[in-house]
């Protein structure tokens, strides 16, 4: 429902799809374990129904900690365990249940939908009536069609974090973690460039120490940690540090790149690979070449690059004698 869904970076790799199975039924009536097994019968129940000659069948179901995972040809499905959170004041609050904890766990997917939309707004409200085109009107276009810059942001993260971490899956930091840091960091920019550039420098901002336990909260869900690997495990916390900066040095060395277009698309593809996103970053990479070679790349009060007119412009180079370059 975010609309962030980026595509596997191997060809090999997979889509992973998340469901809730929502249960109307009564904390007090029911124990975590129960309900994980009730809707474990049911996926299975759906597998034995479905045999594997129907194009929807899944290959197998298996169990995770908190989730059943439904195995297709070319995706994967979890599917949460949850019911009504009769105590939060907020409609859509659920519980869930976890093989490793005593205490049911608790989350707010919908609520966090919008407070994402929420963080921006404005550009969200732009590109849906840009969209009522196509669609005849505003309201007739659905939210989850709607793309804004912090969008594209948490897509391009989420891409160079699948590269970064190709080789250690164990240690990358999970997209509610980076959507949420992104989110919590984004301040309305619609240069792309600028806008995950600042998100990285920002992150850090919103991350908490809580008596000596780090913390990034779910805005939509108190008490909902998405850093809580960290306290477990502090080389996962050392690498977020490292991809971050990581995302930094490849976004600016990207922006000042002197070598033409060729350079720029091989620096891109060592840091995004060859999907979508990298064929958008292409587009913009162009676009900041003409405007740095135009004298157009100019510094923000605060050091960042960026094609914004309201920052200081960027002095031009002279290299190789008289030639002047920027």
């Amino acid at each position: 429902m975010l609309g962030t869904v980026v595509r596997p970076y191997h060809r090999a790799g997979e889509y992973d799809l998340d469901l809730v199975s929502l249960l109307d039924i009564a904390k007090t009536s029911i124990t975590q374990e129960e309900l994980k097994k009730r809707v474990g019968r049911l996926l299975a129940d759906y597998n034995r129904d479905h045999n594997s000659t129907a194009c929807e069948s899944p290959g197998h179901v298996s169990e995770g900690r908190r989730s059943w995972c439904l195995h297709y040809e070319h995706f994967h499905m979890d599917v949460l365990p949850a019911i009504p959170d009769a105590e939060s004041p907020s409609a859509t609050a659920i519980e869930l249940t976890d093989l490793n904890l005593r205490n049911w766990q608790k989350s707010d997917p919908l609520a966090y939908v919008e407070w994402f939309r929420s963080q921006c707004a404005t550009q969200f409200d732009s590109e849906r009536a840009a969209l009522a085109k196509s669609y005849g009107s505003v309201d007739a276009v659905p939210k989850h069609r709607v793309r804004t810059p912090l969008h594209r942001v948490v897509q391009i993260l989420k891409r160079h974090r699948d590269i970064f971490f190709a080789n250690d899956l164990d240690d990358r930091p999970p997209s509610s973690l980076i959507t949420t840091l992104a989110g919590l960091a984004y301040q309305g920019e619609t240069d792309l460039i600028d806008a995950t550039v600042s998100a990285v420098q920002r992150m850090h901002d919103h991350i908490e120490n809580r008596g000596g336990r780090y913390w990034v909260e779910n805005p939509a869900c108190k008490g909902e940690n998405f850093a809580d690997k960290w306290n477990d495990y502090e080389i996962r916390r050392l690498k977020f540090d490292q991809w971050r900066a990581a995302v930094e040095h490849d976004l600016t060395s990207f922006v000042l790149e002197t070598s033409g277009t060729t350079a720029l698309h091989r620096r891109v593809a060592s840091a995004f690979g060859s999907d979508p996103v990298e064929k958008a970053l292409q587009q913009i990479g162009a676009t900041t070449n003409r405007a740095r070679v135009g004298g157009q790349v100019n510094l923000t009060p605060g050091g960042r690059l960026t094609t914004s007119t309201t920052a200081t412009t960027v002095a031009a180079h002279r290299f190789y004698g008289g030639q002047t370059t920027r």
